[in-house]
């Protein structure tokens, strides 16, 4: 008889989905993102970026919003190690500061520290 042994070494893997988004009221945008992590239940999570972020000088585009979005989340998670320090449902609104800081995060790169 052959036994084998499994070692995690590793915390278990988490998966951020993004849901979609929608406009606010004030010409921002809502996104939606679920996190999944094994043996654990999923936690939907929004993030909410003001309209003002998409005008003046340094106004962030529609099409990176939603990566600067997932970002913040991957930050928090990793500085939260994971997801049984978050309750849920979770509602963040981004800053200025998170934009200024997330916004030019090459992909496959270290993340600032929140």
């Amino acid at each position: 008889m052959l036994l084998m042994m499994i070692k995690e070494t590793k915390e278990p893997r988490q998966n951020i989905r993004y849901l979609g988004f929608e406009t606010t009221p004030d010409g921002g945008r809502r996104f939606d993102f679920s996190i999944t992590a094994r043996r654990q239940d999923s936690i939907r999570v929004t993030l909410d970026i003001p309209g003002l972020a998409f005008s003046g000088e340094n106004r962030i585009s529609y099409q990176e919003s939603a990566k600067i979005c997932y970002e913040k989340l991957r930050g928090i998670l990793e500085a939260d190690s994971g997801l049984s320090t978050i309750s849920a449902p979770l509602h963040i609104h981004i800053t200025r500061e998170d934009i200024a800081r997330l916004r030019h995060v090459p992909r496959g790169r270290a993340r600032p520290k929140d």
